[in-house]
């Protein structure tokens, strides 16, 4: 059952990717990261046809890992959409962060599977975040609420976000001022609260 009701669609809502290999097993790997697991697969079925059903998206904003570019294909797939690859929603800040954060580096180049490339833009020079240690962590999530704020918050119709637990429920806190269990492909509305302001 979708969390939103027809009458309260939100202008914005952020989405966790579907449940990986890694998720469900605790073991994290090149080969367990980026991998769904058969409920994972499912997750994401049943999440395109509830974005499908609740209207369209003006701007979809999307993490460069594969999980998250997977989770949200086949909803673009089935409306013709474009997703914008934000380099800053990338996994980090798992666990406690400090108050102050610290300026962090960029290292890889973003890069999307060439069987749903069509499917994304990637900003030019795109690159990875690389935050080394929990300061820099909060860096890139300060630089993320930053330019959610400056770019995307205000802009006209609605938006999709799809990223990840440990930076989402961060991001989401700053947002809305309260604590949100991030489930995978789950929507949570981002109504802005009064923490982080």
């Amino acid at each position: 059952v979708p969390f939103l009701s027809p009458v309260a669609i939100p202008k914005a809502v952020f989405v966790r990717h579907g449940e990986t290999v890694a998720n469900a097993t605790g073991r994290y790997s090149s080969a367990t990261l980026n991998t769904f697991t058969e409920k994972g697969r499912s997750q994401v079925a049943a999440l395109t046809a509830r974005l499908r059903a609740e209207g369209p998206f003006e701007t979809i904003l999307v993490s460069p890992s594969e999980r998250c570019l997977r989770t949200v294909a086949p909803y673009l797939r089935a409306t013709g959409r474009k997703a914008i690859v934000w380099p800053l929603l990338y996994e980090c800040c798992v666990g406690r962060l400090p108050e102050r954060g610290a300026p962090f580096a960029f290292g890889g180049k973003v890069t999307v599977p060439a069987d749903i490339a069509g499917l994304f833009t990637v900003p030019a020079g795109a690159r990875l975040p690389a935050p080394r240690g929990k300061a820099q962590e909060k860096g890139q999530l300060d630089a993320s609420l930053a330019e959610w704020r400056a770019r995307y918050a205000s802009r006209p119709g609605r938006v999709l976000v799809v990223g990840h637990s440990g930076h989402g429920g961060k991001f989401l806190r700053a947002l809305t001022g309260r604590w949100i269990q991030v489930k995978n492909a789950t929507e949570i509305a981002i109504v802005p609260g009064t923490v982080g302001k």
